[in-house]
């Protein structure tokens, strides 16, 4: 039997810092001023059985807003500069943060553009273009899993996984 954890599913805490937090709020209201949905990277290194995020990164995107609604799209050559990026810095993505409009849901082009691909990954979802609260409570939260795909997480999930510090 193979002991390796899959991914990033071994990870029990994430340790983000509240000046990161802070800034995507930020970043999302303006954005949302505009009504246009704006996404967010969270990259870092594990040590153990946790993750400490040190990038808060903002790739480059497009912006569209239509009759169906709105959305983001990041090109394959950012993808490419970013993954160049993270491996030439030995960074790991662990975390998508983007906005909508109004409630926080993961839409299947959320589950099906995502970013974040490693099981054990996050993708955090901010309501009401970041207006809500300012501390990803009334976000939803959602964990890549093996057997399930993007899995929602419970509040209590939530508190013991992710932590914010000063």
């Amino acid at each position: 039997m193979n002991s390796e954890p899959i991914g990033l599913m071994h990870i029990k805490t994430v340790f983000i810092p509240q000046e990161f937090v802070d800034a995507i709020y930020k970043e999302f209201q303006v954005t949302g001023s505009k009504g246009y949905e704006r996404l967010a990277l969270l990259a870092g290194s594990k040590k153990g059985k946790e993750f400490i995020v040190t990038n808060l990164i903002y790739p480059a995107q497009e912006l569209h807003r239509s009759r169906f609604g709105v959305s983001f799209y990041v090109s394959g050559a950012e993808l490419g500069r970013l993954w160049d990026w993270l491996y030439g810095n030995k960074r790991i993505l662990i975390a998508q943060v983007h906005s909508h409009p109004t409630e926080a849901y993961h839409s299947k082009a959320d589950d099906d553009m995502a970013i974040i691909t490693t099981f054990g990954g996050l993708s955090l979802v901010v309501p009401d273009f970041g207006n809500s609260d300012q501390s990803f409570e009334g976000s939803a939260i959602f964990r890549l899993q093996p057997e399930s795909g993007w899995t929602e997480l419970t509040k209590e999930q939530i508190n013991h996984l992710l932590k914010i510090t000063q």
